[in-house]
């Protein structure tokens, strides 16, 4: 065998090996590459699926919040109906229309009674009850 024949064959077999070195290395890149696939994907998954239930928690909470304000805005504004009814019911009771007589030793006095002190007293027993009348929904 001559040396260019044997150089050849060298070349050839060179070639040969590169070619399965670059094959193999292609393999490897490419599960390498499928492999950042499927990861990336699964913390994107992961990524989603955290934010989703971030989200579905903040969205309750704020519903829950919405429903607790509008509770609060309700039961303020039946105060204040109860309030303006025990108001109007103190201008309507006169001193005049409610009055006592005072017993001294010597005389009577023909006095205004106070209002305040028993409409106050009146209005703890009859709170709930007002409440309950003026606010439960009507039969129909």
């Amino acid at each position: 065998m001559s040396l260019d024949s044997i150089l050849n064959h060298i070349i050839a077999e060179a070639d040969s090996q590169k070619e399965k070195i670059i094959q193999e290395a292609n393999q490897q890149a490419q599960g390498i590459i499928q492999d950042a696939k499927e990861e990336a994907d699964k913390l994107y998954q992961e990524i989603i699926d955290k934010e989703k239930s971030l989200y579905l928690a903040e969205r309750q909470k704020l519903i829950v919040n919405g429903r607790l304000e509008a509770k609060k805005n309700l039961l303020q504004a039946k105060q204040d109906s109860i309030d303006l009814l025990f108001e109007k019911l103190k201008n309507q009771l006169t001193k005049e229309k409610f009055r006592k007589k005072r017993v001294f030793l010597d005389k009577e006095q023909d006095t205004p009674e106070d209002m305040n002190f028993y409409l106050d007293k009146i209005r703890v027993d009859y709170e709930s009850e007002i409440a309950q009348s003026l606010f439960t929904d009507a039969p129909g």
